[in-house]
C-alpha cells in the first residue's frame, strides 16, 4: 500500500512538472459601443476596437529554449461574424498565426502571418493605442494616403501595411531596449516587404524609431520616430512619420497627445495631422483630427469609455457636413 502511494506521488510529481513546462491559453476581447463615425449620420452599435479571440501556448525545451505558437482572429462582435479583410478575404486567423522558438537570452524567431516588426513602435504614441473613433494612429503615424478615400467605405488606405503573410519575425529585449524585425515573401514584380522597429525605455522616458518597406510598390516606405515621458500626473507623447505611397506621392504626419490618470479614470487628449503632396506637384491635401475622451476601469479586465473626435482639412471626409464622431462603450478582456 505504501509503495503504491509512493508510486502515485512520484507519477503526480512528474505530471505536475510536465504541465508546468507547457501551457495553452485562451484569450481575447469583446468590445462594443454606441457609436457614430465621421462622414456619416449613422448611429449604431459598433465594434470599433477589434474584438478578438486567440490561442497561445509554449513548451519548455530546456536550457533557456522554448517553442511557442499564437493564433488570433478578429471578430465583429456586433454581428457575431468574422472580419472581412480589405482584399475581400475572410481568413479566420486573420490577426496572427505563427509558430516559433524563443531563447531567454537571444530573443525569439517565428514564422507565419504576423504584425510587421515596426508595428509596436508605430502604434506606441497614440493616446488611444489605435482604438475607438478617437484613435489618431491611422492619421498621423501609419500615414493616411489622402488620394485613396473611399466614400462607400468611409475610409482611406494607409502607407503602412500592418500584417505580413509568409513572413519571418525576430524579437529581442535587452537592458531597456526592444527591437523587432520582419521580412516577408515578395509578390510578383515587387520587392520583399521589410520592417524594423525599436524602443528604448529609461524610467519615465521612452523613445522609438521605425522603418517599413511595404509590399504595395517598390517605392513604398515609411519612417517614423516618437517619444513619450511619464510625469506621473500626466504622460506626454508625440511622433512624426514620413513616407511615400504607391504613386510616389509624399505623405507626412504627426501626433501630439497626453493621458492623465486619476484613480480608476484616465483622461485622454490628442491631435493628429496627415498631408499628401502629389509626385507631379499638381496638388496637396491635409486631414486633421482632434480627439478627447476617457476610460473608467471597473476592474483589471473591464472598462467603460467615452470619446469624441472632430476632423477638418481640405479633403473628404473633412469636407463633409458630418465632421464629428463619438462613442460610448464597454470593453471586456479575458
Amino acid at each position: 500500500m505504501k509503495k503504491s502511494l509512493l508510486a502515485l506521488a512520484v507519477l503526480g510529481a512528474f505530471a505536475g512538472a510536465a504541465s508546468a513546462q507547457s501551457s495553452v491559453t485562451l484569450y481575447g476581447k469583446v468590445d462594443l459601443a454606441f457609436s457614430k463615425a465621421t462622414g456619416t449620420k449613422d448611429k449604431q452599435i459598433a465594434d470599433n476596437n477589434a474584438s478578438r479571440i486567440g490561442l497561445k501556448g509554449s513548451e519548455d525545451l530546456g536550457n533557456g529554449l522554448s517553442a511557442f505558437f499564437k493564433l488570433e482572429s478578429q471578430l465583429n462582435a456586433d454581428m457575431g461574424t468574422t472580419t472581412v479583410a480589405k482584399d475581400g478575404s475572410n481568413t479566420f486567423w486573420n490577426r496572427w498565426s505563427s509558430v516559433g522558438l524563443a531563447h531567454s537570452k537571444y530573443g525569439s524567431l517565428q514564422l507565419g502571418h504576423m504584425e510587421n516588426g515596426a508595428w509596436d513602435t508605430v502604434t506606441a504614441y497614440d493616446p488611444w493605442g489605435g482604438d475607438t473613433v478617437a484613435q489618431l494612429r491611422d492619421v498621423g503615424a501609419t500615414l493616411l494616403d489622402l488620394t485613396t478615400y473611399s466614400s462607400s467605405k468611409n475610409s482611406f488606405t494607409t502607407v503602412d501595411v500592418r500584417r505580413l503573410d509568409n513572413s519571418v519575425r525576430y524579437d529581442l529585449s535587452l537592458n531597456g531596449f526592444k527591437v523587432a524585425a520582419s521580412y516577408a515573401e515578395k509578390t510578383t514584380g515587387k520587392d520583399n516587404p521589410f520592417a524594423i522597429g525599436g524602443n528604448y525605455t529609461m524610467g519615465p522616458l521612452n523613445v522609438g524609431l521605425a522603418y517599413e518597406k511595404s509590399a504595395k510598390a517598390s517605392d513604398d516606405r515609411l519612417v517614423m520616430g516618437g517619444a513619450s515621458y511619464d510625469f506621473g500626473v500626466a504622460k506626454l507623447m508625440a511622433s512624426y512619420s514620413d513616407g511615400r505611397n504607391v504613386d510616389n506621392d509624399k505623405v507626412k504626419g504627426f501626433i501630439v497627445g497626453a493621458t492623465a490618470p486619476y484613480g480608476a479614470f484616465k483622461f485622454k487628449v490628442g491631435y493628429a495631422q496627415a498631408k499628401t503632396e502629389l509626385a507631379d506637384g499638381s496638388a496637396s491635401g491635409t486631414y486633421k483630427k482632434a480627439s478627447v475622451g476617457g476610460e473608467y476601469n471597473l476592474s483589471k479586465r473591464t472598462k467603460l469609455y467615452a470619446d469624441y473626435a472632430h476632423v477638418s482639412g481640405d479633403l473628404p471626409p473633412a469636407q463633409d457636413n458630418e465632421k464629428n464622431a463619438y462613442d460610448f462603450g464597454l470593453s471586456h478582456a479575458f
